[in-house]
């Protein structure tokens, strides 16, 4: 991705079949050197995505023919492209749903401009970090945050941006709890809510991902009252 504000403006896909709405999103995205290609069905948006660079989809969940979380299990056969989703205001299970679904964010409408490209940008910086990243193992797992790539015992994992995000603060905090007020801003790029379970639901896919230890015990352990914390007995580092 290019950095914002130099070179050439960075290709954002918008599938939303509210043209107003489109028009509304190419103007504010163009001030931010961003670029919008716009498509009005699920089915366009697949083809549009596959044929062409896009780095992160905005993806509207109520679209003709096929649903958001159709286009998005579509898209995720092939890609870890960020997509941030929008869903319409209090309808919580549309959010759990999108992000169990591999979705890097949401947004309700009808929302702001402004945050909208304020969370494209969050989405963005964690998913190319401006420092320079490293390569480091923790038991069986390899991270390599260059190519943003995670192998459990040589194989490698399809995770998406989130899960990678909550995945790395785990394992670089090997031992010490972290509470979901901690992850939600790191992963997500916002703050925590008392109702807020997007964490629970992240921790549920990577569990169901890494499996257990070749011992039995879980990788990923639930510490009451406070969060979550990566268990593991051997850590090793090699920095990049």
């Amino acid at each position: 991705m290019m950095p914002q504000g130099l070179g050439k403006p960075s290709p954002l896909l918008l599938i939303d079949d509210d043209c107003s709405l489109a028009s509304l999103v190419a103007d504010y995205c163009s001030e931010d050197k961003f670029t919008v290609t716009s498509a009005v069905t699920g089915e366009e948006g697949v083809v549009l995505a596959r044929q062409q660079h896009f780095v992160l989809v905005i993806l509207d969940v109520m679209l003709p023919g096929i649903d958001g979380f159709e286009v998005l299990k579509r898209l995720r056969r092939s890609s870890n492209i960020p997509v941030l989703m929008l869903t319409t205001r209090g309808a919580a299970m549309d959010r759990v749903q999108g992000l169990e679904s591999g979705a890097d964010d949401y947004l309700a409408k009808p929302f702001q401009p402004e945050e909208l490209v304020a969370r494209i940008k969050s989405i963005l910086r964690r998913v190319h970090p401006k420092e320079t990243p490293s390569r480091y193992i923790v038991g069986d797992i390899t991270v390599d945050e260059t190519e943003r790539s995670v192998a459990l015992d040589g194989q490698r994992l399809n995770l998406t941006g989130s899960e990678f995000q909550l995945l790395t603060l785990l394992l670089t905090h090997l031992g010490d709890p972290l509470s979901r007020e901690e992850l939600v801003p790191r992963v997500f790029g916002r703050d925590a809510t008392s109702l807020d379970r997007s964490i629970d639901n992240l921790v549920n896919n990577l569990r169901r991902k890494l499996g257990m230890h070749p011992d039995g015990a879980d990788r990923i352990k639930s510490v009451r009252n406070i969060g979550y914390t990566y268990v593991s007995a051997t850590v090793g580092v090699d920095a990049q």
